[in-house]
Protein backbone atom coordinates (compact mmCIF):
# COMPACT_ATOMS: atom_id res chain seq x y z
CA UNK A 1 0.00 0.00 0.00
CA UNK A 2 3.04 1.99 0.88
CA UNK A 3 4.85 1.93 -2.37
CA UNK A 4 1.75 2.34 -4.27
CA UNK A 5 0.95 5.93 -2.85
CA UNK A 6 4.69 6.14 -2.91
CA UNK A 7 4.92 5.41 -6.48
CA UNK A 8 1.80 8.41 -7.11
CA UNK A 9 3.45 11.08 -4.99
CA UNK A 10 6.63 10.39 -7.58
CA UNK A 11 4.32 10.63 -10.60
CA UNK A 12 2.63 13.84 -9.65
CA UNK A 13 6.26 15.08 -8.57
CA UNK A 14 7.70 14.08 -11.88
CA UNK A 15 4.82 15.81 -13.67
CA UNK A 16 4.94 18.95 -11.55
CA UNK A 17 8.54 18.99 -12.41
CA UNK A 18 8.23 19.00 -16.13
CA UNK A 19 9.32 22.17 -18.39
CA UNK A 20 6.59 24.22 -18.93
CA UNK A 21 7.02 26.06 -22.30
CA UNK A 22 8.03 29.53 -22.01
CA UNK A 23 6.06 32.60 -22.36
CA UNK A 24 5.98 32.99 -25.92
CA UNK A 25 2.02 33.54 -26.72
CA UNK A 26 1.69 37.41 -28.09
CA UNK A 27 2.61 39.10 -31.22
CA UNK A 28 6.30 40.24 -32.06
CA UNK A 29 7.89 42.39 -34.42
CA UNK A 30 11.29 42.03 -35.96
CA UNK A 31 14.35 44.10 -35.45
CA UNK A 32 15.77 44.76 -38.31
CA UNK A 33 18.92 46.39 -36.23
CA UNK A 34 19.62 43.34 -34.15
CA UNK A 35 18.62 40.51 -36.77
CA UNK A 36 20.75 38.87 -39.87
CA UNK A 37 19.72 40.08 -43.36
CA UNK A 38 17.45 37.11 -44.49
CA UNK A 39 17.32 37.75 -48.07
CA UNK A 40 21.08 37.84 -48.52
CA UNK A 41 21.34 34.70 -46.01
CA UNK A 42 18.58 33.55 -48.67
CA UNK A 43 20.92 34.82 -51.81
CA UNK A 44 24.35 33.64 -50.14
CA UNK A 45 22.94 29.88 -49.86
CA UNK A 46 20.78 29.85 -52.99
CA UNK A 47 22.76 31.00 -55.50
CA UNK A 48 22.99 33.49 -58.25
CA UNK A 49 19.25 34.67 -59.65
CA UNK A 50 20.51 33.58 -63.34
CA UNK A 51 20.28 29.84 -64.32
CA UNK A 52 23.95 28.59 -65.51
CA UNK A 53 24.84 25.70 -68.40
CA UNK A 54 23.72 26.44 -71.47
CA UNK A 55 26.21 27.14 -74.58
CA UNK A 56 28.27 29.54 -74.37
CA UNK A 57 28.16 30.93 -77.82
CA UNK A 58 25.84 32.86 -79.65
CA UNK A 59 24.22 29.93 -81.11
CA UNK A 60 21.51 28.47 -79.45
CA UNK A 61 20.56 25.80 -81.93
CA UNK A 62 23.23 23.06 -82.08
CA UNK A 63 23.59 19.17 -83.23
CA UNK A 64 25.35 18.07 -80.55
CA UNK A 65 23.63 18.05 -77.34
CA UNK A 66 25.11 20.76 -74.71
CA UNK A 67 25.69 20.14 -71.06
CA UNK A 68 22.94 22.05 -69.24
CA UNK A 69 22.20 21.37 -65.52
CA UNK A 70 18.68 20.59 -65.69
CA UNK A 71 18.01 21.65 -61.61
CA UNK A 72 18.97 24.85 -62.60
CA UNK A 73 15.20 25.86 -62.88
CA UNK A 74 14.41 24.21 -59.67
CA UNK A 75 16.38 26.40 -57.83
CA UNK A 76 15.84 29.18 -59.28
CA UNK A 77 12.09 28.41 -58.09
CA UNK A 78 13.02 27.41 -54.25
CA UNK A 79 15.12 30.61 -54.64
CA UNK A 80 12.73 32.77 -55.50
CA UNK A 81 9.80 31.05 -53.09
CA UNK A 82 12.13 31.85 -50.47
CA UNK A 83 12.57 35.27 -51.15
CA UNK A 84 8.95 36.08 -51.43
CA UNK A 85 8.92 34.63 -48.05
CA UNK A 86 11.04 37.24 -46.61
CA UNK A 87 7.88 39.83 -45.98
CA UNK A 88 6.30 37.19 -43.92
CA UNK A 89 8.90 37.33 -41.36
CA UNK A 90 8.49 40.99 -40.30
CA UNK A 91 5.83 39.75 -37.48
CA UNK A 92 5.16 36.36 -35.89
CA UNK A 93 2.08 35.66 -33.91
CA UNK A 94 2.34 32.86 -31.28
CA UNK A 95 -0.80 31.11 -30.02
CA UNK A 96 0.09 28.74 -26.99
CA UNK A 97 -1.67 26.15 -25.18
CA UNK A 98 -0.50 23.39 -22.95
CA UNK A 99 -0.48 20.71 -25.51
CA UNK A 100 0.79 22.91 -28.80
CA UNK A 101 2.04 26.17 -30.21
CA UNK A 102 0.45 27.36 -33.32
CA UNK A 103 2.96 30.34 -35.44
CA UNK A 104 1.36 32.50 -37.44
CA UNK A 105 3.60 34.44 -39.61
CA UNK A 106 2.38 37.07 -41.91
CA UNK A 107 -0.48 35.85 -44.28
CA UNK A 108 2.08 33.67 -45.08
CA UNK A 109 0.24 30.93 -43.28
CA UNK A 110 -0.08 28.93 -40.05
CA UNK A 111 1.52 26.05 -38.05
CA UNK A 112 0.66 23.76 -35.54
CA UNK A 113 2.98 21.87 -33.72
CA UNK A 114 1.77 19.20 -30.91
CA UNK A 115 4.25 19.38 -27.66
CA UNK A 116 2.91 15.93 -26.19
CA UNK A 117 3.67 14.02 -29.94
CA UNK A 118 5.16 14.43 -33.38
CA UNK A 119 1.83 15.91 -35.83
CA UNK A 120 2.12 16.34 -39.57
CA UNK A 121 1.17 19.78 -42.04
CA UNK A 122 2.69 20.10 -45.44
CA UNK A 123 5.53 22.29 -46.85
CA UNK A 124 4.64 25.88 -47.98
CA UNK A 125 7.62 25.13 -50.22
CA UNK A 126 7.28 21.68 -51.46
CA UNK A 127 4.36 21.07 -50.94
CA UNK A 128 5.07 17.57 -49.37
CA UNK A 129 4.37 16.03 -46.33
CA UNK A 130 6.21 16.96 -43.65
CA UNK A 131 6.60 15.32 -39.91
CA UNK A 132 6.58 17.94 -37.03
CA UNK A 133 7.90 17.82 -33.38
CA UNK A 134 7.88 20.44 -30.81
CA UNK A 135 10.19 20.14 -27.83
CA UNK A 136 11.24 22.12 -25.25
CA UNK A 137 15.66 22.24 -24.52
CA UNK A 138 16.85 23.78 -21.49
CA UNK A 139 14.22 26.84 -22.03
CA UNK A 140 13.99 26.59 -25.48
CA UNK A 141 11.64 26.03 -28.07
CA UNK A 142 13.00 23.78 -30.70
CA UNK A 143 10.42 23.01 -33.82
CA UNK A 144 11.35 20.63 -36.43
CA UNK A 145 10.08 19.70 -39.28
CA UNK A 146 11.32 16.86 -41.39
CA UNK A 147 10.25 15.70 -44.87
CA UNK A 148 11.97 14.38 -48.05
CA UNK A 149 13.15 17.53 -49.74
CA UNK A 150 14.37 18.84 -46.95
CA UNK A 151 13.97 19.75 -43.14
CA UNK A 152 13.66 23.36 -41.02
CA UNK A 153 14.84 23.21 -37.58
CA UNK A 154 13.74 26.72 -35.40
CA UNK A 155 14.94 27.50 -31.72
CA UNK A 156 12.72 29.75 -30.15
CA UNK A 157 14.61 31.83 -26.92
CA UNK A 158 13.06 34.51 -24.69
CA UNK A 159 15.79 37.26 -23.46
CA UNK A 160 15.48 40.57 -21.77
CA UNK A 161 12.60 39.67 -19.17
CA UNK A 162 10.22 38.03 -21.79
CA UNK A 163 10.31 41.10 -23.95
CA UNK A 164 12.67 40.16 -26.57
CA UNK A 165 12.51 36.61 -28.72
CA UNK A 166 15.66 35.08 -30.54
CA UNK A 167 14.18 33.01 -33.69
CA UNK A 168 16.92 30.97 -35.38
CA UNK A 169 16.59 28.95 -38.19
CA UNK A 170 17.83 26.36 -40.38
CA UNK A 171 16.44 25.16 -43.28
CA UNK A 172 18.21 22.11 -44.91
CA UNK A 173 16.88 22.10 -48.74
CA UNK A 174 18.55 19.89 -51.72
CA UNK A 175 18.09 22.48 -54.36
CA UNK A 176 20.35 24.80 -52.00
CA UNK A 177 24.28 24.82 -51.92
CA UNK A 178 24.32 24.32 -48.11
CA UNK A 179 21.80 25.23 -45.49
CA UNK A 180 19.85 28.10 -44.91
CA UNK A 181 20.93 29.31 -40.94
CA UNK A 182 19.86 32.29 -40.05
CA UNK A 183 19.48 34.86 -36.71
CA UNK A 184 15.88 36.97 -36.22
CA UNK A 185 15.57 39.25 -33.16
CA UNK A 186 12.06 39.79 -32.96
CA UNK A 187 10.40 42.80 -29.18
CA UNK A 188 7.63 42.01 -27.95
CA UNK A 189 4.89 44.31 -29.92
CA UNK A 190 2.38 46.64 -27.41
Amino acid sequence: MHARIAGLVLLVAAGAAAEEPPGLAGSWRLSTTLSQDLSERIKAVAGSAHMSGGPRTWATETWLPWKANFGENDRLTVRDFLLAAVPAFDAIEIEQGPDEIKTVHGEGGSRIFNLKRESAGTSALSGERVKRQARLEGGQLVLESKGKEGSLKETLTLENAGARLVYVLRLEQKRLEGPLEARLVYDRAP
